[in-house]
């Protein structure tokens, strides 16, 4: 406090609005991040109802490059490798918890391509118990949305887990390691409905996405919001000032 008085009432205002100055443009540069944050997942919010209101995408003898299919709905033929199965842990449906089964599937080609066939409980005893689920033999059709990847969550593990076990995530690195296979890098989400004992009630990505886009846009009002209280405050400031040195 001493110090602010010995600088005299030139030199104190110019700080204070200096300070001011540079807080508004802190606030107005993190609305404008904001805005450019929920542009983006405009963006994507509707590439994704582009991508999966056509017509599905055949995976067949010529394999397309991964990215060309990410968020898109796929089609595919061919049969399970059910020995090749892993678990994913802590999954969420509703509010239950449980595993997704990832299982690889062959196509004609030879090819493989990685399907999250669904959602099982966990038994709430042995959480390593996986409930019983039908996995058919022969040629199968499976149609779903290709993503990029499962989510990850906290990793504890240090070494590759095994097949037809519990992970506590996806990794193709750890995938290739345990199975020797390559698969195609996206795992596909079927939605198709199939008497098999999975549940299929995936989280609506465009909901989830108009929840982030709300949010940011949140965000914004309340930077602009707050450069806007702060020039309101500095202009009140400096008007009050004003009139007491005219007094």
């Amino acid at each position: 406090m001493k110090n602010y008085l010995t600088l005299g009432p030139w030199r104190m205002s110019l700080r204070v609005t200096v300070i001011a100055v540079l807080a508004i443009a802190l606030a107005v540069s993190l609305g404008r991040w904001q805005t450019r944050r929920a542009d983006s997942k405009i963006a994507l919010q509707e590439h994704l109802l582009d991508a999966q209101s056509g017509i599905a995408l055949p995976i067949d003898a010529a394999v397309p490059d991964p990215a060309a299919l990410i968020w898109h709905r796929v089609a595919i033929s061919g049969s399970w490798m059910a020995a090749d199965v892993v678990y994913l842990d802590n999954r969420p449906e509703g509010d239950r918890v449980g595993f997704y089964v990832i299982m690889p599937m062959k196509i004609p080609s030879g090819a493989v391509v990685l399907v999250n066939r669904g959602w099982l409980p966990r038994d709430a005893r042995d959480r390593t118990l996986i409930p019983p689920y039908d996995t058919p033999a022969g040629t199968v059709d499976v149609t779903g949305v290709a993503m990029p990847d499962e989510a990850r969550f906290l990793d504890l593990g240090s070494v590759t887990p095994k097949l037809g076990t519990v992970w506590e995530n996806f990794s193709y690195d750890n995938f290739h390691a345990a199975s020797g296979l390559s698969p195609v890098r996206v795992v596909v989400r079927q939605d198709n409905r199939t008497l098999d004992g999975l549940s299929r009630e995936w989280p609506d990505r465009g909901a989830i996405l108009q929840g982030e886009i709300d949010r940011h846009h949140g965000y914004v009002f309340q930077w602009y919001a707050m450069a806007a209280a702060i020039a309101g405050l500095l202009i009140y400031w400096g008007i009050k000032r004003g009139r007491g040195a005219n007094v």
